[in-house]
């Protein structure tokens, strides 16, 4: 498949693609690993958080190894804000960049019901998740606790981003969450790039405005 431009993805803006997306790669056992079902995220990364936790047992007390999980949990929802507005959202105009934006993230974009494209690649999941727990508790000396709590938060963030893509949501939480997360691909996705943490958009002004009654119907209804 060759890969569009950011100029000839905007023909879709606001459009909603369904069903499955092409390959990104002509071997379809290689784009069978760059963009994965969520049950195969679900099975790499639940061992993970199981070892972080079991490894960290005796290390400290239970309140303290719950401050470290959730301190763990906090790190992964700024790399969530923070990786999506400027590393998924750096859009090169041509050339291998170009085409690199669009397996990881541009592809979600056209085709937002696609399962598989809803679930991060292990092309950026597993460096993230590696890399974080090598940094904090390999050369950090951080309780592996840290990094069960940064895995847990990667982990509920994409199945949670798959919900709000795929389900309709009955909670008013639930509704609201995705209505901010509809109008981030449909009306303007300069903004709203935290999913499972919205409150970091309102800390560093990227957050979407409810839209009015008269605006167009790209944020509500049927899945984006």
């Amino acid at each position: 498949m060759t890969s569009q431009t950011p100029a000839q993805r905007s023909n879709y803006k606001g459009a909603n693609q369904r069903g499955k997306a092409p390959a990104v790669v002509r071997r379809r056992w290689l784009d069978h690993l760059i963009h994965v079902h969520p049950a195969t995220t679900i099975t790499m990364f639940t061992p993970v958080i199981a070892v972080c936790v079991w490894l960290s047992l005796g290390d400290a007390g239970g309140w303290a190894l719950t401050g470290w999980a959730a301190a763990g949990y906090l790190t992964w929802t700024l790399s969530e804000y923070w990786g999506h507005r400027i590393v998924l959202h750096y859009e090169p105009e041509k050339g291998f960049g170009a085409h690199l934006h669009y397996i990881l993230h541009g592809i979600h974009h056209d085709y937002p019901t696609d399962p598989r494209r809803s679930i991060l690649s292990p092309l950026l999941s597993i460096p993230m998740v590696g890399g974080t727990i090598y940094l904090a508790s390999g050369l950090g000396s951080l309780p592996l606790i840290f990094g069960a709590g940064y895995t847990f938060g990667y982990l509920t963030y994409d199945l949670f981003h798959l919900y709000l893509h795929l389900a309709t949501p009955q909670s008013r939480l639930m509704r609201h969450l995705r209505s901010l997360h509809m109008r981030h691909h449909f009306r303007d996705d300069t903004k709203g790039f935290g999913i499972s943490a919205p409150y970091w958009d309102e800390l560093f002004g990227t957050s979407i405005t409810r839209q009015t009654s008269t605006s167009t119907a790209g944020s509500g209804g049927q899945a984006a």
